[in-house]
């Protein structure tokens, strides 16, 4: 599959002359996934140094991390850059990851067949490695979110940011392409799961979220930006 005509994002970030250029001859194996849990393909040791690992293409993927029995979980799509033979680096801490398919999803293989084209053009492996620099700055973010103070605006702060990810604009709002579990979402926020259930009723009744017939949420008005008397925001 040519990866520049389905990840348009990607060559956006290309000058046009490459684009032009690489678009025939960029090909990569794609793979679907099914809900569920997932045992990403590991590739032999001595093949890891040329294998830039698998970029998620459609759907989305989970990444949960278990330290001291406390789970965290890492929310991936459209535009990650995963490689899951990478170290955890948790030490001195024992942990276990998982990972999980939300709902199904493709992702492309960029092996070695894939990482021998891309000598004709660094610039596409310069805008790759920025996907992966994306990826950890989308996660400190998630961090600094756990941090506020109050569920509802957690709550709040992290839909808007996977809405800002990866959301679709429409008349009634922004829509969240995903079906986010209230499991889930407690684990995004390092809240309890009855907590975030309570929260989301709150803001439905306040009119900053609704759901569709089909389950996904949609959010309403703006992102909170100042919070606290006179603030956009409440924190509870």
């Amino acid at each position: 599959m040519p990866l520049l005509q389905v990840d348009l994002d990607l060559a956006d970030r290309l000058p046009g002359a490459t684009v032009g250029a690489a678009a025939p001859f960029v090909l990569v194996r794609t793979r679907w996934l099914e809900p569920g849990a997932w045992s990403p393909d590991i590739p032999p040791t001595n093949e890891r140094g040329t294998h830039l690992g698998y970029l998620v293409l459609n759907g989305f993927i989970t990444r949960q991390l278990s330290v001291l029995q406390r789970p965290a979980t890492e929310l991936l799509g459209r535009g990650d850059l995963l490689l899951p033979w990478e170290p955890d680096r948790t030490e001195p801490f024992r942990s276990g990851s998982r990972w999980d398919v939300l709902e199904p999803a493709r992702v492309a293989m960029l092996d070695r067949r894939f990482t021998a084209l891309l000598a004709r053009w660094p610039e596409i492996t310069v805008a790759l490695t920025g996907r992966a620099v994306s990826r950890s700055r989308a996660l400190a973010l998630t961090l600094a979110i756990t941090q506020v103070v109050g569920v509802e605006l957690r709550l709040l702060a992290i839909l808007w940011h996977i809405a800002e990810r990866w959301g679709e604009h429409e008349d009634a709002g922004v829509v969240l392409p995903v079906h986010l579990t209230h499991t889930l979402l407690a684990s995004l926020i390092s809240a309890r799961r009855p907590t975030v259930t309570r929260a989301l009723s709150a803001l439905t009744d306040e009119g900053r979220l609704s759901r569709r017939g089909d389950g996904v949420l949609v959010l309403h008005g703006a992102p909170p930006a100042t919070f606290g008397p006179g603030g956009a925001g409440r924190a509870r």
